[in-house]
């Protein structure tokens, strides 16, 4: 009896192991296939995969691709993967006019213009009559130690002539790798050549672009783009007017395009109560909404203040202005924003392209949008487009030479800055309290 127990157990373990090698690895295999099919369904992209009008789209695709790659007249033409870009380009720009795709070096300077960096040597330039001249150069850059100066014409960029070369072509040849150099040929305001060998670095450039105070107390910052940093700039620069008498604030958002909403989200914060409803972004679905609060962090409640617009004050801007004006917290001068009210997601994308998707749309705390109606100022103060590009080029020769110097860097007798003289105006006569009216 002992004996025949004992035999009988083996046998039931073997066979107990014998079941378990395999149902274990089909209970495994049929777990984490049921695992993928679950996350696939549950992703909206890739659920895709299981709707048969997906699979008759990429038949369609597919069939168009190989028929133009085998066909086409022109082979250069038909290369499989500049028609795949082509493609994907006329898909998003069909959308709206604020969708695109990036390639791969397109998607890099995108990334560094949101972070406002690039490699470089530290300088703006602009085509004049006298040629392309330096307009502008950036503190501490590889150009100023040069001695590289406003005015300066670039005549030569490494021995070659640039007369007839458009600006972005120049601004290229002059970026380039970190740690090489560029050998400019430059005439200074003197009429004096000079060659200068320049050093390529990482340029990082402040999203607030010109701050000053005045003798009465009055304040003017203009931001050129919203990034991640413009909250702490803007905020720093203002601790920094405390010790100056500050008294009003003008920000100027002038041919401010936009940038990153959480910049907007934290320039806001800076002038509004804690928790006070900013924005909405709302999606194509009930669930894709989200209401952007201001932040808890230094306060500048009491400043009086004025935000100057213009028709390329976009995005990120418009929700700047339109926040603080709804809010009665600012007094708005200049002309009709763009109208820029859509939301757009950077996607990345294999082989290091990008894609930028209209995702959702801004609302205000009323329900309104700014969305291809853009903001009205509370002063509509015009100004010219041949004007605004004179004063966009001013901006950074002002006040350092004298008129005859000045007409001769630039081309133009200096011009008057109606909008900001408008805003100077009511800040220090005390004109605020009927503009909200």
């Amino acid at each position: 009896m002992g004996i025949a127990f004992t035999v009988k157990f083996k046998r039931g373990i073997q066979g107990s192991r014998l079941n378990w090698l395999v149902i274990l690895p089909v209970w495994l295999s049929c777990a984490f296939l049921g695992f993928v099919l679950m996350s696939l369904y549950i992703n909206p992209a890739a659920r895709l995969f299981f709707k048969l009008d997906y699979w008759k789209a990429i038949l369609q695709f597919e069939e168009s691709l190989r028929l133009v790659h085998t066909e086409y007249v022109d082979p250069n033409k038909s290369d499989l993967f500049q028609l795949s870009t082509q493609a994907v380009n006329g898909m998003l720009e069909g959308l709206d006019r604020h969708s695109r795709f990036f390639d791969s070096t397109e998607y890099k300077v995108f990334n560094d213009d949101t972070h406002r960096r690039y490699v470089g040597i530290g300088i703006m330039i602009r085509k004049v009559d006298r040629g392309i001249m330096v307009t502008r150069v950036f503190s501490q850059s590889p150009a100023e130690i040069a001695g590289i100066q406003i005015g300066d014409v670039i005549d030569q960029v490494n021995a070659q002539p640039i007369e007839e070369v458009d600006l972005e072509t120049i601004s290229s040849k002059i970026k380039g790798i970190a740690g090489t150099t560029v050998k400019l040929s430059i005439t200074d305001l003197k009429n004096r050549t000079k060659i200068l060998e320049v050093a390529r670095g990482q340029i990082t450039i402040s999203s607030l672009d010109i701050s000053r105070i005045n003798e009465n107390g009055t304040a003017y910052m203009h931001l050129v783009q919203f990034t991640e940093r413009s909250g702490e700039e803007v905020r720093d620069q203002l601790i920094a007017f405390e010790d100056s008498g500050f008294k009003n604030l003008i920000l100027d958002l002038r041919d401010n395009s936009g940038g990153l909403l959480s910049g907007a989200i934290d320039v806001a914060s800076l002038f509004l109560p804690t928790d006070e409803l900013i924005v909405s972004v709302r999606g194509r679905k009930k669930v894709q909404k989200r209401d952007f609060k201001s932040k808890k962090i230094k306060k500048f409640l009491n400043i009086p203040m004025i935000i100057l617009l213009n028709e390329g004050s976009a995005s990120a801007s418009e929700i700047v202005a339109g926040a603080l004006s709804k809010s009665k917290r600012a007094v708005l001068v200049g002309e009709k924003s763009f109208g820029k009210g859509s939301v757009q997601t950077i996607y990345p994308l294999d082989l290091g392209s990008g894609m930028k998707l209209t995702t959702a749309m801004y609302f205000f705390t009323d329900g309104s949008t700014i969305h291809e109606t853009g903001i009205e100022p509370d002063h509509h103060i015009p100004c010219s487009e041949d004007n605004e590009t004179k004063l966009r080029l001013q901006r950074y020769a002002k006040n350092m030479q004298d008129s005859g110097e000045y007409q001769r860097l630039l081309g133009f007798e200096e011009v008057d800055d109606q909008q900001l003289e408008k805003a100077y105006s009511l800040l220090e006569n005390n004109e605020l309290n009927d503009s909200h009216e």
